[in-house]
């Protein structure tokens, strides 16, 4: 089966590379994810199909770090020690498309392997806030990534102390420019009026 290996440059916090069957659609690969030392907002860029692949424990097991996911109402935390997994709270799954906080005393990085996904993916959001991030691994603005909070709603990057807020208004688009470039397996948080949909549509060329 003849492959292609791509390798694409993505912001410093993340790197990417995939192997493409030519027989298949499937893409896979890996993503090197950064952390700083603190809170980094990130999410899980591949869809790991092996048994808990897409668990906490799975991505971030081999790091010491704290891993907190928004519920609605607060964030749950649980504490991973490297080597051994989870010690505290549940080793809950951290699919495509969701964002949590991961917390190092001192930088680090891990590296997520698993399949791309492509055709159309979509994020179902919520009235409110919305921790979130793109299903299919590219980079790129929020327009570039189809991201439309509805009018009124605002998406807002962390920068490592506090978050930066883009103000959106329908039939306007956001307000604050420039929009900043979204790494591959970066995190935002998406505070919305109404429910609303976050779709994109991605076909790798053959």
């Amino acid at each position: 089966m003849n492959k292609n290996l791509l390798a694409l440059t993505v912001a410093a916090a993340s790197a990417m590379a995939f192997s493409a069957s030519a027989a298949s659609s499937n893409i896979v690969g890996y993503v090197k994810l950064s952390l700083a030392k603190g809170y980094n907002l990130v999410s899980n860029p591949l869809n790991n199909t092996n048994p808990s692949g897409n668990t906490i424990g799975a991505l971030f097991g081999s790091i010491d770090c704290a891993v907190s996911k928004w519920t609605g109402t607060g964030f749950a935390t649980s504490d991973i020690v490297a080597g051994a997994g989870v010690v505290s709270g549940d080793n809950f799954t951290l699919a495509p498309g969701e964002a949590v906080f991961v917390f190092v005393n001192d930088p680090a990085s891990v590296t997520t392997v698993g399949e791309a996904l492509v055709g159309t993916q979509t994020v179902a959001g919520a009235k409110g806030n919305n921790f979130v991030a793109s299903k299919i691994p590219l980079s790129g603005n929020f327009d570039d990534l189809g991201l439309n909070p509805g009018d009124g709603g605002t998406v807002s990057t962390w920068n490592g102390a506090g978050y930066t807020t883009y103000d959106y208004v329908e039939g306007v688009g956001y307000i604050q420019t420039p929009l900043p470039t979204i790494a591959v397996g970066q995190g935002l948080v998406v505070n919305a009026l109404a429910p609303f949909t976050w779709s994109k549509t991605f076909t790798p060329a053959p």
